[in-house]
């Protein structure tokens, strides 16, 4: 079985870090997401993964899969030249799965937990296709399944009145058959090739497909509150102290921290869950909970907590605790004590700043 891993949404609910970084190399706990549903895939034992990618990224996805893939995997960045949907992704991928079975896996979705129990079930079960489903509170945003018995009967897109509160979680078997049932779907009303309207030709063309009910925690991470909420479960799990770092005796860690090499903690209060990145300085501060801090980056006289910092940014001596944040990479932002005060700033589109009254 290969692995396919769909990479080329543009992340527009993300702006302004989609800009310059697609938004499945964004950072939780300091890896990006993408990573996750790899790693995923290799301990199901896929040693072959396709990842459909927007041209204008592929560069940024192959320098940053280079330094981390095993050799013994193999990774194919597959464009998508336009962005036609979900069963337009997988059917651009054909030549790379060719005859062969697939797990399908949405590259924006994190699912904590073993993707093996998924291909037992579809080999066991002989299916046509399998998808993975989790109850959720608010069906209608959510593609929904309808069950007869143990089979799929029928597949809805965000339906204004869901048929059951079961949401396709972003996880998916198939076989060479869903090519097939792809060219026989239209566009839907958002002049997208949808995956549950190729899924629903299956059915109707009588293949068997299956569900997978999912016991795994699952986040789709398209939402800036998304990632925070991500980046607290994979923190919540870190356990223990382990510092490969410097910290001086007028510091304190407690709870439970991972910080990196050649980092150095300076006259301040690290509360955990956090991690720190490697070659980073972090003096005259309070790192407060659920927060990642990641390589390269300089704090000074700073209160942060339940956010994430990306590389090489440098804070300083900012007069608020910043909270619930998510700050990028490269960014400067300075505290100054000049007269007039005042505020200065270089603002891009999409930007978000909430100022204490």
């Amino acid at each position: 079985m290969k692995g396919l891993i769909l990479c080329a949404g543009m992340g527009s609910r993300l702006r302004p870090l989609t800009y310059s970084r697609p938004k499945h190399l964004l950072p939780l706990i300091n890896k990006p997401v993408l990573f996750y549903g790899i790693e995923s895939m290799i301990e199901a034992g896929i040693t072959e993964i396709g990842i459909v990618v927007s041209p204008s990224f592929k560069k940024v996805f192959a320098e940053a899969l280079q330094r981390v893939i095993p050799s013994h995997i193999r990774i194919e960045l597959i464009e998508q030249n336009e962005p036609k949907g979900l069963a337009h992704a997988v059917s651009v991928a054909r030549s790379f799965t060719q005859s062969e079975e697939f797990i399908l896996y949405l590259g924006d979705n994190i699912i904590d937990g073993p993707l093996k129990p998924l291909i037992d079930q579809f080999y066991s079960d002989n299916l046509d296709g399998l998808v993975s489903v989790s109850p959720v509170e608010h069906p209608e945003r959510f593609g929904v399944v309808e069950m007869s018995g143990n089979k799929i009967s029928k597949v809805v897109e965000k339906p204004k009145n869901p048929p059951s509160n079961l949401a396709i979680n972003g996880v998916y078997l198939f076989r060479e058959a869903i090519y097939d049932a792809i060219a026989k779907i239209v566009p839907s009303a958002r002049g997208e090739y949808e995956i549950t309207d190729a899924i629903q030709q299956l059915i109707d063309d009588q293949y068997q497909l299956g569900i997978f009910h999912s016991p795994y925690w699952w986040k789709d991470t398209g939402l800036p509150q998304d990632l925070i909420i991500c980046n607290q479960y994979y923190l919540s799990k870190i356990k223990g102290i382990n510092n490969k770092g410097m910290i001086d005796s007028n510091s304190s860690v407690s709870i439970s921290a991972i910080i990196g090499e050649n980092t150095k903690i300076v006259n301040s209060v690290i509360r955990g869950p956090v991690i720190i990145g490697p070659n980073t300085t972090i003096e005259n501060c309070y790192i407060g909970p659920f927060t990642s801090i990641a390589e390269n980056v300089t704090m000074n006289s700073c209160e942060l907590e339940n956010s994430i910092v990306m590389e090489n940014t440098v804070l300083n001596e900012i007069p608020h605790r910043i909270d619930e944040s998510l700050i990028g990479g490269d960014v400067k932002m300075m505290g100054s004590s000049q007269i007039p005060n005042r505020i200065h700033m270089w603002m891009g589109d999409h930007t978000l700043i909430n100022f204490p009254k």
